[in-house]
């Protein structure tokens, strides 16, 4: 009768084990999606631009595979659309697209609001509340772009406080979203008395959350991305009558 033949360290156990320690240190698809996302947020990747799957294999060292599964993750969460023969490019809004994006921004951080509202522990009110004064309180010498990213930051207070990852996840991709419309967006909150009274909305807002008033600070998050995107449609209309 003959021998089994040995296992070496090269046979199969040992390539498995060399496969598992390989795949450790390669990037799963939902962190390369957030890098990417990111890129996009800093102009890297723009808005009509298509992705190639070799360049992001090489930019990432992962296999054009991962990388498919990357890109139908981020067609997934609205970041990319993929066509047949095409292959995968940044999104582009056009006006009526935008203004959808703009309510779902609203519609879930509303949400987010009430549950706030209701779940929050009075640190997190706390957190909320100063954030909001801060921000009133800097309103008048920010930056336009430095504006925005204080909204959004106490925005993922609020998420804090509503005690759900899911929304917050959902929330989180709504306002990063990539925007051929970036440069009305900031523009809005460009002049200072915008926003000083924007700030005072967003105040008002934490103090609703604050004393447990949800649908409240729900209804005053909906008159703040209402009058934030009848300015921008304002100014779009100022650029580009037609």
């Amino acid at each position: 009768m003959s021998e089994k033949p040995k296992r070496t360290k090269g046979g199969k156990a040992g390539a498995a084990k060399s496969t598992v320690k390989e795949s450790a240190h390669r990037p799963p698809a939902q962190e390369i999606s957030d890098q990417i996302i990111e890129l996009i947020e800093r102009d890297v990747f723009s808005p009509g631009e298509r992705l190639r799957e070799q360049d992001l294999a090489d930019r990432f060292g992962v296999t054009r595979g991962r990388i498919r599964e990357v890109l139908h993750n981020l067609e997934a969460r609205g970041f990319v659309i993929i066509e047949r023969m095409k292959g995968a490019t940044i999104v582009r809004h056009d006006r009526q697209e935008f203004r959808a994006i703009a309510q779902v921004r609203a519609a879930l951080l509303a949400l987010a609001a009430r549950r706030a509202a209701e779940e929050a522990t009075t640190a997190e009110r706390a957190a909320i509340v100063n954030a909001a004064k801060a921000l009133a309180a800097n309103a008048p010498e920010m930056q336009a772009q430095d504006y925005r990213d204080a909204t959004i930051e106490l925005g993922r207070l609020i998420c804090d406080g509503a005690h759900s990852r899911f929304l917050r996840r959902l929330i989180d991709d709504a306002h990063r979203v990539p925007s051929n419309w970036r440069l009305y967006r900031n523009l809005i909150v460009a002049g200072q008395e915008r926003r000083v009274q924007s700030a005072k909305n967003w105040k008002a807002v934490a103090e609703a959350i604050k004393t447990g008033k949800g649908d409240e600070a729900a209804k005053l998050i909906e008159a703040i991305y209402q009058r934030g995107l009848n300015a921008m449609e304002e100014l779009i209309a100022a650029a580009d009558p037609s």
